[in-house]
């Protein structure tokens, strides 16, 4: 079956905080293997805009936020290259209280095979606090090793 047959399934909105050092993600479920390629699209284009070292993403997620198995080898894919570009954690926050369980079994798939740091929440207020706390951590951390190697 040629999977390019089909319309990408689902919403997907990013816009970077500069001031915050995040970025925002809302997304509607469910999506198909398709919707893959219009996150990328959407989210990789923000993501360009990015000029500090360090920044977190906070991921609104509403509906039904699943995706077919196949769409997990995408989407870790995905986190590998934005932590490639300074990407530190990730918060998601999941406002479909039906299903919730299986969402973050699916969103785990995702997160848990990488080396980044993610966690869920029940408001964004929480998700951002989190996230600002993990950003300047990261930034505080990457000032400290330019300086150890401008001395070497």
């Amino acid at each position: 079956m040629d999977r390019q047959k089909f319309l990408a399934h689902g919403e997907v909105h990013a816009r970077f905080s500069e001031k915050q050092g995040i970025l925002f993600i809302d997304l509607v479920g469910p999506f198909n293997l398709e919707f893959m390629q219009k996150y990328e699209d959407v989210v990789g284009s923000e993501r360009e805009k990015i000029d500090i070292p360090c920044w977190g993403s906070l991921v609104n997620v509403h509906g039904l936020a699943l995706a077919p198995m196949e769409a997990t080898n995408s989407g870790k894919a995905i986190v590998t290259k934005a932590v490639s570009v300074g990407l530190i954690a990730t918060a998601i926050v999941l406002h479909e209280p039906e299903g919730k369980a299986m969402q973050e079994v699916f969103w785990s798939r995702v997160y848990a095979s990488t080396s980044l740091p993610y966690q869920y929440f029940d408001n964004t207020e929480e998700a951002a606090e989190w996230l600002s706390r993990k950003i300047l951590a990261s930034t505080q951390a990457h000032k400290i090793e330019q300086l150890v190697q401008a001395k070497r």
